[in-house]
């Protein structure tokens, strides 16, 4: 298989960072493998992700280029490697969508800055929402954004509706490992680490199911 590298586009607004988008990328082409739809970028040290991008956020407000994988690309790599088998030669793109955009390590004090930011007017709570013809370009999308709820979240909550309203409407296939007393899913990497291969494992197995669904409800 082809070494995979990582690419990401970055904007500085205040102390705030936010990852505007990023994508995995296999050989040459831009074609999508697929898609998936997490919470939020993680950490915001680019003295891990591209000290050079650095320089050049903090110069002039925004940055993009190459990035080193963290933890939740690598997962996502080794689900592509299941899929596709591991010695298969990949080519093209696997793009990651978040329902926002500030970069944060921690998915709870995240969402709360997120809150803060949207009732502040200080951040656009449709800012992360993409063309439907941009949706429709992916074969399919993991939805992956994690099971944490709170009822102070209700801007999270809106966004989440949007998105999968954008979803529904793109008539994209869609899937994930859904947790079982809510409408969340549970994100593809795993805080403790020997729970990730599970992970992985698990959603190879929803992503056959969808296959299977697909094949025999052809529209």
């Amino acid at each position: 298989m082809n070494q995979p590298k990582a690419y990401g586009t970055f904007t500085k607004r205040g102390d705030h960072t936010f990852r505007k988008s990023a994508y995995i990328q296999w050989g040459d082409s831009e074609q999508s493998l697929g898609a998936c739809l997490l919470l939020n970028p993680g950490s915001a040290d680019f003295n891990k992700i591209n000290p050079n991008l650095k320089v050049e956020l903090n110069t002039v407000g925004k940055a993009e280029g190459e990035i080193k994988t963290d933890p939740t690309m690598e997962q996502l790599i080794l689900f592509l490697k299941g899929i596709y088998g591991e010695g298969a030669s990949l080519v093209g793109r696997f793009h990651i969508y978040n329902l926002f955009s500030l970069q944060n390590a921690k998915s709870k004090n995240a969402v709360d800055q997120f809150e803060t930011l949207v009732r502040s007017d200080e951040y656009e709570i449709r800012e992360s929402l993409i063309p439907l013809e941009e949706l429709q370009s992916h074969p399919w999308i993991l939805t992956g954004w994690g099971v944490e709820q709170n009822p102070n979240w209700k801007n999270l909550e809106q966004i989440k509706g949007m998105w999968m309203s954008l979803i529904d409407e793109s008539k994209v296939p869609t899937f994930g490992k859904k947790h079982k007393n809510s409408n969340n899913y549970y994100h593809p990497c795993p805080l403790i680490p020997t729970r990730r291969p599970e992970i992985v494992a698990d959603l190879l197995a929803a992503y056959k199911q969808m296959l299977e669904s697909i094949s025999s409800n052809p529209v």
